[in-house]
């Protein structure tokens, strides 16, 4: 048997070869690894160029269209709440004497499309108080007792059973359906900056254009008054407030002076001005007395805003 044969298999040739290849493999790989890592980083920035521009076009789309909206429906609306706002803030100042004018008298407002906000004197401070009130205001007893919608749930006062009534709309629902048109709305858009926050914005548009825009237009096209109730604070109304700030619904448990106003919103003209203070007992009676402190608040708060409804009729009837 012949003898091993040492040293490097093939020709030197070839050893030498494979190991030029195999030191050279490395920085290779390296190399290679950072074409793909800058290919990777060329792609992100591209994507990122492109969805931006994608970003900024879906945007001003979107801004184009709303500012479509706010020249039409906005020519009419912006005046009506412009007007509504001054009415408020002027007679949450001193008050002065009664009025009633021939067209209270008529009562033909009662049967009427129109706009009711309720809500205390002290908040009736700013504009910016008056629309936050309004947005959480909710119809009572006294609109369902005064006026001729039929209301009976708001009448019996259950607990926002006025909302259920279309007439009289509440003005907060006049600023909801026409929340579009702000420029919060409008800031808003323009500071998305995420394609998924943008299509929140989107689809409140959509919303707006298939729900709310049709309301707003019956608004500022129907409406032909506007009723307005400012409570006055009184320190009785302070038990009933829980040891916090005092509350339009604290005031409607307790007797305390409430202003009425009503404006014909085609001439802005004011039609009536009283300043009543009404209240009636709520007595629970027979075998199954009411004895939850919530219903019984809410009894009282009906009954005290139907006394006030009489004591406007009252008034309206005796100026004849």
């Amino acid at each position: 048997m012949g003898q091993l044969r040492k040293g490097p298999r093939g020709l030197p040739a070839i050893a030498h070869a494979r190991e030029e290849r195999s030191s050279k493999g490395p920085k290779w790989t390296t190399q290679a690894g950072l074409a793909a890592a800058g290919a990777v980083v060329a792609g992100l920035v591209a994507h990122t160029v492109v969805s931006g521009r994608a970003l900024s076009a879906d945007r001003r789309g979107l801004l184009a269209k709303q500012r479509a909206v706010a020249s039409t429906l906005g020519a009419e609306w912006f005046p009506l709440r412009d007007a509504l706002e001054t009415h408020v803030l002027a007679d949450a100042r001193e008050y002065s004497e009664d009025r009633v004018t021939p067209a209270a008298r008529t009562h033909g407002f009662r049967s009427q499309p129109g706009l009711y906000l309720r809500m205390r004197v002290a908040d009736a401070s700013s504009v910016e108080s008056i629309r936050k009130v309004a947005a959480d205001a909710k119809k009572d007893a006294f609109a369902a007792c005064f006026l001729r919608e039929p209301n009976e749930l708001g009448k019996r006062g259950e607990v926002d059973g006025g909302a259920f009534s279309e007439q009289p709309w509440n003005l907060g629902q006049a600023y909801a359906a026409t929340r579009l048109l702000t420029d919060a709305w409008v800031r808003e858009v323009t500071d998305a900056d995420e394609p998924m926050r943008l299509r929140v914005f989107s689809d409140q548009y959509d919303k707006a254009v298939r729900d709310e825009i049709p309301l707003a237009i019956d608004v500022v096209k129907r409406a032909q008054f506007f009723l307005l109730v400012l409570d006055e604070d009184v320190p009785e109304a302070a038990s009933f407030a829980e040891g916090g700030p005092l509350t339009e619904a604290a005031l409607q448990l307790v007797a305390h002076p409430a202003r009425v106003f009503l404006y014909d919103l085609r001439t802005h003209e004011e039609v009536l001005r009283l300043r009543r203070s009404a209240e009636w007992q709520v007595v629970p009676a027979g075998e199954r007395a009411v004895t939850d402190p919530e219903t019984i608040d809410a009894m009282k708060r009906q009954a005290n805003n139907c006394a006030l409804a009489s004591s406007v009729e009252s008034a309206i009837a005796l100026s004849r």
